[in-house]
């Protein structure tokens, strides 16, 4: 069986059993202003391999606009010296079968962790495990996709602007990785509330070479040795055991050491985003609602995006020259040179940090 179709039998299996059980697909509506869910509880001090001063926090959020029940997100407050209103902040989102570990990685923190970087750089940053992902709420993963991130760090932002957290944040920054950075190009072009955007790891026209290359690395999390006794609902899938190098960072420049790591700290994902990343790399109607700055950048290596060639240089994804921003949108495109799709984990990723921080100097941010 191709990667292809087996990733569709575990879609459809995963969909028959989970409607069979009551679950019922995503898709309602996630528009429209109405209140926050509740106060932020502050959970203690964060353990961060940062450095940064960093508190854990849990945040009250609604899956859908007027949906009664409540769930909490995991985030990490960071900072080094003083805060203030106008200190920009950084939210962090992560991609699949990762979690808030991706941005500040306790494996080699000098070279690895964004937070250590970007809060030595003056930024704060909110590092969060997104809904259905690590020390947050796992609702049944069929109610996932990225309309539902989008709507849930809507409302991360809107605590960072009202001073929940502290002082009431001027500026914004969304920080999204992989399926994390689908989540930012969703947030931004439906509620306009933050000031730059920065997505790593996502292209358009999503290739079905591409997804070729992933479709057969996932299986159940109910059958992995990495989650004995998790309580999940039915559905969630992570990585085979011994993939995730093949599968996120090779080529590139990569030390073998973090493959424990991988291991080690990997999570869930769900199957509706897996599945969900077709539909909202072709839809340019997303990324041209953007009016805020982007920067967009791939790894050099990044096989999901560029099988093709197996080089970004020379199969650059197709961006405004194909109507995916619009005319008057501050867009960069950058590759991350010697990088595979999870430019964090890749030797060069203190080269990504600095030109972020560039980058975001020049939009008037830092």
């Amino acid at each position: 069986m191709s990667g292809l179709r087996r990733l569709a039998a575990l879609g459809l299996a995963v969909a028959t059993s989970l409607v069979a059980v009551g679950g019922a697909p995503a898709g309602a509506d996630t528009g429209g202003a109405e209140p926050l869910a509740g106060d932020v509880a502050v959970l203690g001090p964060a353990d961060s391999p940062s450095g940064a001063d960093c508190t854990a926090l849990s945040f009250p959020v609604r899956q859908f606009a007027g949906a009664t029940r409540v769930l909490q997100v995991y985030g990490e407050l960071c900072s080094q010296g003083a805060v203030d209103a106008s200190t920009p902040v950084q939210v962090l989102i992560h991609g699949g079968t990762y979690n808030h570990n991706y941005w500040d990685w306790p494996f080699q923190p000098e070279r690895y962790s964004y937070v250590r970087a970007a809060t030595r750089a003056g930024f704060v940053t909110l590092n969060v495990d997104r809904l259905g992902y690590g020390r947050s709420d796992h609702p049944n993963p069929l109610t996932l996709d990225f309309r539902v991130a989008a709507y849930v760090t809507h409302q991360l932002v809107q605590y960072l602007r009202e001073g929940a957290v502290g002082p009431a944040f001027e500026t914004v920054v969304l920080n999204g990785h992989s399926m994390g950075g689908l989540t930012a190009q969703r947030e931004a072009a439906a509620y306009h509330d933050v000031d730059a955007v920065i997505v790593t790891g996502v292209g358009h026209d999503f290739a079905a070479t591409g997804i070729a290359q992933v479709a057969d690395k996932f299986y159940p999390a109910l059958l992995d040795p990495k989650f004995p006794g998790l309580t999940l609902p039915a559905g969630y899938l992570t990585t085979v055991p011994g993939n995730r190098l093949r599968t996120f960072i090779e080529p590139g420049e990569v030390d073998p050491a973090i493959a424990e790591t991988e291991e080690r700290l990997k999570d869930t994902l769900s199957p509706t985003e897996l599945t969900g990343i077709t539909l909202d790399s072709y839809d340019p109607a997303i990324t041209r609602a953007i009016t805020a700055p982007v920067l967009y950048a791939l790894g050099q290596h990044d096989l999901i995006w560029c099988p093709t060639t197996r080089d970004c240089n020379t199969d650059p994804q197709p961006a405004r020259e194909h109507g995916y921003y619009a005319e008057g949108t501050s867009y960069t495109s950058y590759v991350v040179q010697g990088a595979g799709h999870s430019v964090n984990m890749n030797t060069v990723a203190p080269d990504f940090y600095a030109e972020t921080f560039r980058w975001l100097a020049g939009q008037g941010i830092g």
